[in-house]
């Protein structure tokens, strides 16, 4: 049996399952969870999502997310977990602290590092998300694929990929896109949803955030800061701040961009974006954090200034090491 196979068994052995994902959630968490939900109660299942986090904004308006639970740890008991995007349990925020011991965790994850923590795992670093890995779950399974589990599924690919911009835009993902166009998911209403219906907040929050902006010397690392003060006077939250790391990665000549986020006194989320071949990952991974090589996160508990200090060496090493021998 294999990997696939092990999780398509443990799906339809359980009458019931909960679905979730890891801690400070974007567009492939919420899109694989939703779509997964909605695709599972179409297949005559009672599923459920939850979340240790609140939805990012922009994510709201997915199908399905005003259902979603914000509940730690989950309640009521379930015979099946099912854990997406996730590439260890402890990412989970503790929502599976006190499941049944004869219960069953299905792990399915595109994170290179993940820990193959379930009772049954299909994890594949190749896949663009863990969006187009549910579809061929669903396609696989022959579980049914409504509209709205379209839609996330495809909002879940659209997110992951950059819009289809990034490194891991493979001609798998963008044949599972097409399918799912197909099946309901309209692109335009999806990217009108996603990307144009911003709040005043999140504009005052990233104006505070670019007058930050510092560039190293050779043009190479780029690297912003959102304070807990800037989001207090924006009226913003942690939720606000997913895509601003994005914008010093646009800056013509970087290779690396790092976002350093305060969540509060003593705690710095960090996250990381390169082009290329350059291995972000491997930095957060130093750092106790994770992800892929163009995108990783990490959590300092330290304050601003020493998460910078203990951050920025890290990748001008990166930096001078991937680079030795090449020329401009």
């Amino acid at each position: 049996m294999t990997d696939l196979e092990g999780v398509i068994a443990a799906l339809r052995a359980a009458p019931s399952v909960a679905v979730l994902a890891h801690v400070n959630p974007e567009g492939d968490a919420i899109g694989s969870l939703l779509g997964a939900v909605l695709a599972l109660r179409a297949a005559g299942k009672a599923a459920h999502g939850y979340l240790a986090d609140s939805l990012p904004p922009n994510l709201r308006q997915l199908p399905g997310a005003g259902e979603l639970r914000r509940q730690v740890p989950i309640g009521p008991p379930y015979p099946c977990y099912l854990v997406l995007d996730t590439a260890d349990l402890a990412r989970t925020g503790g929502l599976l602290r006190s499941r049944p011991a004869a219960s069953v965790v299905v792990n399915v994850d595109h994170h290179p590092d993940n820990s193959r923590f379930g009772d049954a795992n299909w994890v594949e670093p190749t896949a663009s998300s863990a969006g187009e890995m549910v579809l061929r779950l669903l396609e696989t399974a022959g579980f049914p694929l409504p509209p709205p589990a379209a839609a996330n599924l495809y909002a879940a690919i659209l997110t992951d990929t950059g819009s289809f911009r990034h490194g891991n835009t493979s001609p798998a993902a963008l044949r599972a896109a097409a399918r799912l166009v197909e099946a309901g998911a309209d692109p335009a209403v999806m990217a009108e949803g996603l990307f144009g219906q911003r709040q005043l907040r999140e504009w005052r929050l990233l104006a505070a955030a670019l007058a930050t902006l510092e560039v190293s010397a050779d043009g190479r690392a780029a690297w912003i800061e959102v304070t807990a003060e800037a989001q207090e006077r924006a009226g913003a939250g942690l939720e606000d701040t997913e895509e601003i790391v994005d914008y010093p990665r646009t800056l013509a000549g970087v290779l690396v961009a790092v976002a350093f986020k305060e969540v509060g006194p003593g705690e710095v989320r960090v996250s990381f974006r390169s082009r290329g071949t350059l291995d972000v990952r491997a930095v957060a991974t130093s750092l106790g954090g994770g992800g892929h090589r163009n995108a990783a996160a990490c959590t300092l508990w330290t304050d601003l200034g020493a998460a910078k200090a203990a951050v920025l060496p890290a990748v001008m090493r990166l930096l001078a090491t991937s680079l030795e021998g090449r020329e401009d």
